[in-house]
C-alpha cells in the first residue's frame, strides 16, 4: 500500500462522503454522513449551507481516524460536488441564505424570456429569481458561490470553481470564463461571481482553521477538483473518444468523451471535462434510483421489515423476487420520468405482480441507457464496444445483467464503485506531479473487477420491449423539454 494518499471530499445531493485514496487507486478508509432533515421553513430544494461544511468536517475526521498513516500521509486534498447548487455569501465566506440545490427550478420572468440564450446555465435562472423577487438582498450578496467554491474557500481561503461547476453560471463556452455579454444581459454583476480555475490546478493550502475542523494537516495542498460526473468519467478512464460510462444513482448519467465543444446536442448536454480543454457529452435520465426507492418505500413494507430482522439489504430481498421474473417483465414497460410527474406503467395487467414492477423499474433504466447510446453513436458516428458502469445500481448483479442485455454490449464494473472519488484523486495525482498525464493516472488507478456479457435470448426480448419505451419517450419528449426549461 502506497503511503502517498489523497483526501477526497465527495459532496452529494443527500449526503457527504470523505474518502482516503492512495496513488494506485485503492480505497484506504472512508466515512459517510447523510444530511439531516431540513428545517421546516426552508423551501423544498434548499439546504442549510453549513450542512455541507459540517458533514465534510465530520466525515473527514472519521476517515482520517480510520487511516493508519494519519494526516501526515495526505499529499493532496480534492473536492468534488454535485453540480449547479448555489450559495449567496458575504465577504467572510459565510452563507447569507440557504443553498439553492441543483434540483431547484426557480426562475424569473426575464430568465424565461431569455431561455434560449441561457440554455443549460441553470444557476443563472436562480440568480435572476433573486434580482426579480429579492432585489435588496441580491445587492447585499458579496459572491454567488457554487458548491465547490464554497467548500474550497472553507478549506484554503480561495473562492474558486472548476469549469465543470461554473458551467451552470453565466459562462462563455469558448473561453470558459464568465461572459461579460451574458452578465450584462442578465443584470448579474460579473464581480459577484467566484474565480474559475482549471481542474488539477494547485489551488492553495489547508488553513489553520480548516485543519482544526477537518483533522487535515495545515499546509496540505488543495488541488482543484471537478463536478461529480466529470470525476466519475475520469475515474473510469473515459478520457478519449469511443469510450462510454453510465452512473446509476439518484438519476442515471450516460457520458462519453469529446475533444471539442459540441453546440447542437439534441437534448443532451455538452459540459467541460475534468481534463482541461476537453468536454463530455452527457445524457441524463432523472430519478431512476429515486423511482426504485419510491417503490421500496411505498410498496415493500414486508421486505423492509424482513431486512431489519435478518440484517439483509431490503433491495437485495426485492431483487431476489425480481430475478424470478423473466426478461421483459411479461410485457410490462415502465416509463420512469416520475421526477417530472410523467411516470407511466404501460401494458400493466392482472398477471403482473410486485416482482414484475420491481424488475420493470430496473429494465426501464436499461432502456434509457440504450436510448442515449443509440443517440451518441448516431451523432458521433462511433460504435461503442462496452459500457463502464458505477453508482449504487452497479452493486446489483441483476441490474448489471439487465444493463448488458438491454444495450447488447458488455458492461464493465470497476474495482472501486465510487469512481467519482477515484477521478478526484486522479486530479490530485496529476496536480501534485505524481503522474505526468491523465492517461498515466488512469493506467495506474483504474482497475476492472468484472466484465459481464449480454445474454442473447434476453437481448432479443429487450430489443422488442425497447421499441415500446422509445415510442413512449418520443410521445412525451415535448412534456419533458417543457419540464426542464
Amino acid at each position: 500500500m502506497s503511503q502517498r494518499l489523497f483526501a477526497v471530499f465527495d459532496i452529494g445531493t443527500t449526503g457527504t462522503r470523505s474518502v482516503i485514496i492512495d496513488e494506485e487507486g485503492r480505497e484506504v478508509s472512508k466515512a459517510y454522513e447523510e444530511y439531516s432533515s431540513r428545517p421546516a421553513d426552508l423551501k423544498t430544494h434548499e439546504q442549510l449551507a453549513d450542512t455541507f461544511w459540517r458533514t465534510s468536517t465530520n466525515t473527514m475526521q472519521r476517515a482520517l481516524a480510520g487511516c493508519k498513516h494519519g494526516a501526515e500521509a495526505i499529499v493532496g486534498v480534492v473536492v468534488t460536488t454535485t453540480r449547479g447548487s448555489l450559495t449567496p455569501i458575504d465577504s467572510a465566506g459565510n452563507a447569507l441564505a440557504p443553498t439553492i440545490t441543483w434540483v431547484d427550478n426557480r426562475s424569473s420572468a426575464k430568465s424565461k424570456e431569455m431561455a434560449e440564450a441561457i440554455g443549460p446555465r441553470l444557476a443563472v435562472n436562480k440568480m435572476m429569481w433573486f434580482i426579480e423577487n429579492r432585489p435588496d438582498f441580491f445587492k447585499k450578496v458579496h459572491k454567488w458561490a457554487l458548491l465547490d467554491a464554497f467548500i474550497n474557500n472553507k478549506l484554503c481561503g480561495v473562492l474558486a470553481s472548476s469549469p465543470a461547476d461554473a458551467r451552470y453560471g453565466p459562462i462563455d463556452h469558448e473561453t470558459l470564463q464568465w461572459s461579460d455579454e451574458l452578465c450584462n444581459a442578465t443584470d448579474i454583476p460579473i464581480d459577484k461571481m467566484a474565480s474559475i480555475v482549471n481542474s488539477g490546478t494547485m489551488l492553495g493550502e489547508i488553513t489553520s482553521e480548516s485543519a482544526k475542523a477537518t483533522g487535515l494537516r495545515k499546509g496540505t495542498p488543495v488541488i482543484m477538483g471537478s463536478g461529480d460526473q466529470q470525476c466519475s468519467a475520469l475515474g473510469m478512464g473515459v478520457i478519449e473518444p469511443g469510450l462510454l460510462k453510465a452512473t446509476t444513482g439518484t438519476g442515471t448519467f450516460v457520458i462519453t468523451h469529446l475533444d471539442e465543444f459540441m453546440e447542437e446536442t439534441f437534448g443532451m448536454y455538452c459540459n467541460p471535462s475534468a481534463i482541461p480543454g476537453k468536454w463530455i457529452l452527457e445524457g441524463v435520465i432523472p430519478g431512476t434510483g429515486l423511482t426504485y426507492k419510491w417503490y421500496r418505500d411505498q410498496y415493500c413494507e414486508p421486505e423492509v421489515a424482513l431486512a431489519a430482522r435478518t440484517e439483509r439489504d431490503a433491495y437485495q430481498i426485492i431483487e431476489d423476487s425480481a430475478a424470478s421474473i423473466p426478461a421483459g417483465s411479461d410485457g410490462l414497460v415502465i416509463f420512469p420520468f416520475m421526477a417530472y410527474n410523467l411516470g407511466i406503467f404501460y401494458h400493466l395487467g392482472f398477471q403482473h405482480t410486485k416482482a414484475h414492477i420491481a424488475r420493470a423499474i430496473l429494465e426501464a433504466n436499461g432502456y434509457g441507457i440504450n436510448f442515449y447510446i443509440e443517440m451518441m453513436e448516431g451523432i458521433l458516428d462511433v460504435k461503442f464496444d462496452e459500457l463502464r458502469i458505477d453508482g449504487g445500481g452497479a452493486n446489483s448483479p441483476l441490474w448489471r445483467q439487465i444493463q448488458a442485455d438491454c444495450i447488447e454490449k458488455p458492461v464493465v464494473l470497476p474495482r472501486i464503485r465510487d469512481s467519482t472519488v477515484i477521478g478526484a484523486a486522479m486530479l490530485g495525482t496529476v496536480g501534485t506531479g505524481i503522474y505526468g498525464s491523465y492517461k498515466e493516472a488512469v493506467d495506474n488507478m483504474y482497475h476492472v473487477e468484472e466484465r459481464r456479457e449480454p445474454i442473447p435470448e434476453n437481448a432479443t426480448i429487450y430489443r422488442k420491449q425497447y421499441k415500446i419505451f422509445d415510442k413512449l419517450l418520443n410521445s412525451e419528449m415535448g412534456n419533458i423539454l417543457e419540464a426542464i426549461t
